[in-house]
């Protein structure tokens, strides 16, 4: 298990730092809306394996149900 800080998950995600202010990422968190998410202490953290493992499958689910993917032109 590869646990991340949200500070550190955000500045990796939204690099030019035009991304939603750390208090919208704890509501995200406290909401269920980003995977892998717990809270330890005060603090919460990004569990690496499973946000990945979600968003993978996530991109998948909406790429196999776009009906113009894999079609050509």
């Amino acid at each position: 298990m590869r646990l991340m800080r949200l500070s550190t998950y955000a500045k990796q995600r939204y690099p030019l730092g035009d991304g939603p202010t750390l208090r919208t990422l704890r509501n995200r968190c406290e909401s269920g809306l980003i995977p892998g998410a717990t809270k330890e202490g005060g603090l919460w953290f990004i569990n690496i394996d499973v946000h990945e493992k979600a968003s993978s499958s996530l991109v998948s689910k909406v790429l196999s149900e776009s009906k113009y993917y894999g079609r050509p032109s």
